[in-house]
């Protein structure tokens, strides 16, 4: 009895001794990962600074003057081709619009009549009391 208790200590010490060092190296390689990484990062920040200064160089307003003049045709703006909006003439589609708008509002309101009601809540009421959905219709401006 004695020998197999000894055994069984020897194998446990032999596996205590395995399972420390199996553990040692693991956290040897996790450090090492950890190292790069900590690396890569270090590398991707200044990377990140490189990369701000020169999005600062670039949005410089001397700098994008300059790029203007050399590549975009622009003149600038005569008082002649300043207008008042009231001068400008009004499309037809603009007419149409506006009376097509209260054609969309009975719509609207039409498939908001029809629409089934969502589940209430419990002690849940709109603001009138009524139970009621109310929905805010936008206006357009020849109908204010």
């Amino acid at each position: 009895m004695n020998k197999l208790a000894l055994c069984a200590w020897l194998a446990a010490c032999a596996l205590s001794i395995w399972f420390a060092f199996h553990i040692k190296y693991k956290v040897q390689e996790l450090e090492t990962e950890l190292g790069i990484a900590r690396a890569e990062m270090q590398q991707d920040s200044e990377a990140i600074r490189v990369l701000e200064a020169e999005w600062s160089f670039l949005n410089q307003p001397s700098h994008l003057a300059d790029l203007s003049e050399r590549h975009l045709d622009f003149a600038p703006l005569l008082a002649e081709q300043v207008v008042h909006l009231d001068d400008l003439p009004v499309r037809e589609s603009q007419v149409s619009d506006s009376q097509d708008s209260e054609g969309l509002e009975d719509i609207i309101e039409e498939i908001l009549r029809n629409a089934p009601e969502p589940p209430k809540k419990a002690g849940n009421s709109d603001s009138n009391g009524n139970g009621k959905r109310t929905v805010p219709l936008m206006r357009t401006g020849a109908s204010q």
